[in-house]
C-alpha cells in the first residue's frame, strides 16, 4: 500500500512540464485590480488574476489597454497560443504609472538630474535575500554589492536599492559597507538562531545531512482514496523536491493510517527526526501511544487536534487554532482603535457556544479595550436597530462577532448594513468562519470593510505562490486546493527546520520570529510547562470597498 502510493505520486513528479491547451471563452465581468507589482523591465504592472470565461479582450477593455499591450507584458506566457487559463496571474500595463508602488514596500525618489537608476525596497519581516531577488528578477549577488552588505541575513524594514531593468551594478554609485555580523560566530555547517525578544545568541545548532520523515495520513487506499489528503501529500511532495534542489536531502516514508489502522512502529518512530500526521485526535492518540522515545509529531490539519499539545510535549500543533484568531482581532482592535471609537462586542441570546464570547470579553478587559456587550435572539433581529444605534459613537464603530451560527451573523451583517445606511461609521471584525457563509453576500462584507483574522489566505501577487501554482500544474496537470498548499508549506517549514538546527531544532520553534508561507503563518508557542507547541501565526486580511483584499501581515 504504501509502495503503490508513493509509486502514483513521483510518478506524476516525474512528468514532463504539460501544456494546458487554449479554451474558449464567453465574455464575463472583469473587476479591476488594484494591486501593482513591478516587472522584470523596472515598470508597474496592475497584476489580475484570471477568472472563468474571462477573455483577453474583455479584460483589455476593462483595464484600458490593448489585447497587443498584454501580450507585450507577459512575453514570458504564450498567450497568443495558449490563450488564458483560470487562477493564471497576468500583468496588465498600468495607464499612468506612478512613482510609488501602492500597497506595497518599493518607492522611489527623484533626483534633479532624473530618474535615480535604483528604487528603495523596504525589507518586510517574511523576506529572505533569495525571495527579493525573485521579486526583482535581479542577481542575489547585485543587491548585495550595491547595498554594501557582508553578509547575506536581512533585518525588517531595511532599506535596500534594487537596480532597475537594464542596468548593470557597475553603473551605479558606490554604496557604503554595512556590517552585519550576526553570523560571524557561526562555522559553515551551523546556524546561529537568534531570539526575536532580546536578539542574543540563543544556541549554535547543526545541520542536519539527511532529514528522515514519516509522513502518516488517512488516504483511504483500500476503498475510495481521500483527494484531500492525495491533495496534501502531492504538496508535500512538490516541497520534497524544491528541498531537495536547494540541497536539503529527505529521507520519507509515507503510510496509510485509514480505517484506524496503525501502520506505524515504535521502532520506526525511534528513527524518525519527525512524523507528519496522522489527523484525527484518536489516530494521533494511538501514535501518542507508542512514541516512547518523544519524536517530534505535527498535527498537521485539524484545529481541534490542539486539546493534545497540553498534556503532550511531542505535538506540534500546525493549523492555528480558532482562539488565536480572536486574540488577534483584538490585538487589532486596540491597535486601531481612537478617541471617539466604540467598540461593540455582539453575541446570540441563549447560544450553545458562549464560551467564545467570554473568552473575547476577556481578551478586551485584559488588552484594556474599554466596549459595550449587545446580545440578541434571531427573532428579536427585526427589531435591534435602535438598540444598535444607542450603542454607537460618533467615530467609528468597531463590531465583533462571536457566533458560529450561520442564520444569526447573516442578520447581523445586515443590520449593520442598516447602519451604514444611516450614515454610521462601521467596521466588521471576524475569524474565518464566516467566509463559509453561503447566505451572506461577500459584496456586504466588502461594504463593511470587514477585518478578518484567517489562519489561511492565500495571496495570488505573492511571487512565491506564483512559482508554486506554475510548477504544481505543471506536475499533476490540474490546481492545486488548500489542501495541497497545507502540505507544501507543512513539509518546506518542518523539514527545513530540521535540517538547519539538527537534534535541537525544536527548541529553536519556540524562540524563531514569525515565518511567512504560501498561504499560513507560523510562529509557535508553548503551550504550558508540559505542553507542546502550538502555531499562533494568523493573517489579518481586510475586505475593501472595491471588493479588493488586502492582506496586512
Amino acid at each position: 500500500m504504501k509502495s503503490r502510493l508513493l509509486t502514483l505520486l513521483l510518478a506524476l513528479l516525474l512528468l514532463p512540464c504539460a501544456g494546458i491547451s487554449a479554451q474558449d471563452y464567453t465574455q464575463t465581468p472583469v473587476t479591476v485590480s488594484r494591486d501593482k507589482v513591478r516587472g522584470r523591465d523596472g515598470k508597474v504592472y496592475l497584476s489580475h488574476v484570471v477568472q472563468e470565461r474571462q477573455t483577453l479582450f474583455s479584460i483589455a477593455r476593462a483595464y484600458g489597454v490593448t489585447v497587443e499591450d498584454i501580450y507585450a507584458a507577459n512575453p514570458d506566457k504564450n498567450l497568443r497560443e495558449d490563450g488564458l487559463k483560470r487562477n493564471d496571474i497576468i500583468l496588465i500595463p498600468a495607464v499612468e504609472a506612478p512613482a510609488a508602488v501602492s500597497g506595497g514596500e518599493e518607492t522611489e525618489s527623484p533626483s534633479p538630474e532624473g530618474e535615480l537608476p535604483y528604487f528603495i525596497h523596504v525589507v518586510r519581516w517574511y523576506e529572505n535575500l533569495t525571495d527579493i531577488a525573485r521579486k526583482y528578477d535581479v542577481p542575489a549577488e547585485t543587491i548585495i554589492q550595491l547595498n554594501g552588505l557582508t553578509s547575506k541575513k536581512l533585518k525588517a524594514r531595511m532599506e535596500l536599492k534594487i537596480p532597475r531593468g537594464g542596468v548593470s551594478v557597475e553603473d551605479l554609485p558606490p554604496a557604503p559597507v554595512v556590517v552585519d555580523t550576526t553570523m560571524a560566530a557561526a562555522p559553515a555547517d551551523t546556524v546561529a538562531e537568534r531570539s526575536h525578544a532580546g536578539n542574543d545568541l540563543l544556541s549554535i545548532f547543526t545541520r542536519k545531512k539527511e532529514v528522515k520523515a514519516s509522513l502518516v495520513l488517512p488516504f483511504g487506499l483500500s476503498g475510495k482514496p481521500s483527494d484531500n489528503y492525495m491533495d496534501f501529500y502531492a504538496g508535500f511532495l512538490l516541497a520534497v523536491r524544491d528541498l531537495g534542489q536547494e540541497g536539503i536531502s529527505t529521507d520519507l516514508s509515507v503510510y496509510d493510517m485509514s480505517g484506524g489502522a496503525m501502520p506505524l512502529t515504535a521502532e520506526r518512530l525511534r528513527e524518525s527526526d519527525l512524523v507528519i500526521g496522522p489527523v484525527s485526535v484518536p489516530d494521533l492518540r494511538k501514535v501518542l501511544e507508542i512514541n516512547a522515545p518523544g519524536t517530534p509529531i505535527i498535527s498537521p490539519l485539524d484545529p481541534r487536534a490542539v486539546v493534545l499539545a497540553a498534556d503532550h510535549s511531542s505535538i506540534i500543533h500546525a493549523p492555528a487554532p480558532h482562539d488565536a484568531q480572536y486574540e488577534e482581532l483584538v490585538r487589532w482592535i486596540k491597535e486601531d482603535n481612537a478617541p471617539g471609537d466604540k467598540v461593540i462586542l455582539v453575541s446570540e441570546k441563549g447560544a450553545k457556544n458562549t464560551g467564545m464570547t467570554a473568552l473575547t470579553d476577556s481578551l478586551l478587559t485584559e488588552y484594556g479595550v474599554s466596549h459595550s456587550s449587545f446580545s440578541y435572539s434571531i427573532l428579536e433581529g427585526r427589531n435591534v436597530l435602535n438598540s444598535l444605534l444607542s450603542l454607537s459613537g460618533t467615530g467609528c464603530n468597531r463590531i465583533i462577532v462571536t457566533s458560529d451560527s450561520e442564520a444569526f451573523v447573516h442578520d447581523v451583517v445586515r443590520n449593520l448594513g442598516l447602519l451604514l445606511h444611516r450614515k454610521q461609521n462601521v467596521i466588521l471584525y471576524s475569524a474565518a468562519r464566516i467566509r463559509s457563509f453561503s447566505t451572506i453576500e461577500v459584496e456586504n462584507l466588502h461594504q463593511l470593510s470587514m477585518h478578518a483574522a484567517l489562519s489561511y489566505h492565500i495571496d495570488y501577487d505573492d511571487p512565491r505562490v506564483r512559482r508554486f501554482l506554475l510548477a504544481y500544474r505543471a506536475l499533476y496537470n490540474t490546481e492545486p486546493t488548500q489542501f495541497s498548499f497545507q502540505g507544501y508549506d507543512v513539509a518546506s517549514f518542518f523539514i527545513r527546520s530540521v535540517y538547519q538546527f539538527g537534534n535541537r531544532w525544536t527548541r529553536a520553534l519556540a524562540t524563531r520570529d514569525p515565518e511567512r508561507l504560501l498561504q499560513s503563518d507560523f510562529h509557535f508557542a508553548e503551550e504550558g510547562q508540559d505542553g507542546g507547541l502550538v502555531n499562533q501565526g494568523i493573517r489579518r486580511v481586510i475586505y475593501q470597498k472595491d471588493n479588493t483584499l488586502r492582506l496586512l501581515k
